[in-house]
């Protein structure tokens, strides 16, 4: 039976009609384990972070990854953010639909973004993507198809802007290491190297 708010402003004030779930805060992360298995590498979070996992979910992220504010990952299944990946904040990252429609079942498929990938902000990766290694996601994209490594896309839904020189190069030249590799050395300024 509808009614007006203001007729049941005394249960919405007391908490009757909302919705909430046991969020855990853990350093700059706000959790809610439903039982599920979370693994975190050398990782940097900027507060507040969102993961939520349900019974039989299963989150990595790897190291040297950095993940900016308000960004959520949601899991039923699992999400698997490699090494060296950089998410930008208002991201969402989920493997599942949560529920049906009509008497269609949910559906959970695992996400998967591979090493150096670079998502916007407020971008939305859908369940059964794999976003491939040193691809890059627009900031506000949607998405719903896998992305191939070394390509821009961008849009709702995302479609492939453009390829990127990969890593190593086209030419099979060995990989540079960059800022966020461990074994990085910044090669000097050429005003900076002595003339002998």
């Amino acid at each position: 039976m509808l009614r007006d708010y203001r007729e049941i402003q005394e249960e919405l004030e007391r908490g009757d009609y909302t919705a909430s779930f046991p969020w855990k805060k853990v350093g700059p992360l706000w959790i809610l384990d439903q039982g599920g298995k979370i693994l975190i590498g050398d990782v940097k979070f900027f507060d507040p972070v969102r993961i939520r996992v349900g019974p039989r979910g299963y989150v990595e992220i790897g190291d040297y990854t950095h993940i900016n504010h308000r960004t959520e990952i949601h899991c039923k299944k699992k999400v698997i953010i490699g090494k060296y990946c950089s998410i930008a904040w208002d991201v969402i990252i989920m493997d599942t639909d949560y529920h049906g429609i009509g008497t269609n079942p949910r559906v959970d498929k695992p996400v998967i973004l591979e090493e150096s990938v670079w998502v916007g902000n407020n971008a939305i990766i859908t369940k059964g993507v794999t976003i491939g290694r040193g691809a890059i996601v627009a900031a506000g994209s949607v998405v719903v198809k896998d992305v191939p490594p070394f390509t821009i896309v961008g849009g709702n839904p995302a479609k492939p802007l453009k390829e990127i020189e990969p890593f190593e190069g086209k030419h099979g030249q060995p990989y540079e290491p960059k800022w966020w590799d461990p074994s990085f050395v910044p090669k000097p300024h050429p005003d900076e190297i002595e003339e002998g």
